[in-house]
């Protein structure tokens, strides 16, 4: 029986070094394994059988008061009005102002106006680079959304890209902890691009380019001041950085590891349950909602997919 107990005892002990040595921060390596990729796995499938008490039917109301941040374009007009009024019926905290950014247009501006939002150029957020504010589309919504915090007005942000629509209720703050949501997209290099630029040593082997990202203000401040200290120079200008591949910068990564670097205890991750859909899907947005709902969080309406690569 003693030895019995011995073995048992020696294999949960190994059980929980195992499971600690999974869901740790790790130095990352040097490409992305077998192992890598299985110990993720572990790590997401736990995450799934973790009760996640951030987003459910019974959820209840944060009391904390936040903005809503939305970037779009023309060619997200298809979304935009569903993922407006998503938010709006399933974020579970006090909405101050809804904010949208956009380049200029009437068809934007009447969206604005019917969703009782707040349009705003944006060439009004984009931070002043010293080589010029000339940058790829996709690389300027990004430094954008790091210089959001010009024009909200409350302590705390959400951006949700254009393109995604909420499925559940979901509140993002609970007893001073800042939810972040995990995906499957893992791209290794997008880590290393923050090791770039952050210089913060380990990583979760989780990929945090959730489609929409909860910001706290001080927090972001503090994330350029490190940029600044890091590299002298502004933090928009640390970022605009030939030798960073405009494929694998991630606001949102930037700003998830950071937080759970330096502010661990005020931070918790769970399973983002996104799903992917190509952009021609929107129009069927009613109809899949409520089998979606079931099962996931959000879902994104991706314009790099077509209906043929979907299937």
């Amino acid at each position: 029986m003693r030895r019995f107990l011995a073995v048992l005892s020696l294999c949960i002990s190994l059980v929980i070094l195992g499971f600690w040595r999974i869901t740790s921060p790790e130095i990352l390596p040097s490409k992305d394994t077998k192992w890598h990729t299985y110990k993720r796995k572990l790590f997401m499938k736990f995450l799934s059988f973790k009760r996640d008490k951030y987003s459910n039917n019974h959820v209840p109301l944060c009391s904390e008061k936040i903005d809503l941040v939305f970037l779009c374009a023309e060619k997200d007009l298809p979304a935009i009005r569903s993922a407006i009024d998503a938010a709006k019926g399933l974020v579970m905290h006090p909405i101050n102002k809804i904010y949208l950014i956009c380049p200029e247009s009437e068809k934007l501006r009447k969206v604005a106006q019917e969703k009782d939002c707040e349009f705003i150029e944006e060439s009004k957020v984009v931070p002043h680079l010293a080589k010029g504010n000339i940058l790829p589309e996709h690389l300027k919504q990004q430094f954008i959304k790091l210089n959001a915090d010009i024009v909200t007005t409350t302590d705390y942000f959400l951006i949700i890209d254009a393109d995604t629509i909420l499925l559940q209720t979901q509140i993002f703050l609970r007893e001073g902890k800042a939810i972040f949501n995990a995906t499957n997209g893992y791209v290794l290099e997008r880590k290393r691009m923050v090791e770039s630029v952050l210089k913060l040593g380990k990583y979760y082997n989780l990929d945090f380019t959730s489609h929409h990202m909860f910001f706290e203000k001080a927090k972001l401040k503090a994330m350029k001041k490190r940029l600044e200290e890091l590299h002298g120079k502004p933090w928009q200008d640390a970022l605009n950085n030939p030798e960073i591949p405009v494929p694998y910068f991630s606001e949102y990564e930037m700003y998830a590891n950071f937080v759970l670097t330096f502010f661990p205890d005020e931070a918790t991750i769970v399973n983002g349950r996104n799903s992917w859909m190509p952009a021609d899907r929107i129009s069927g947005i009613e109809w899949q909602r409520g089998f979606l709902s079931s099962r996931y969080k959000s879902v994104s309406f991706h314009h790099f997919m077509t209906t043929d690569h979907y299937s």
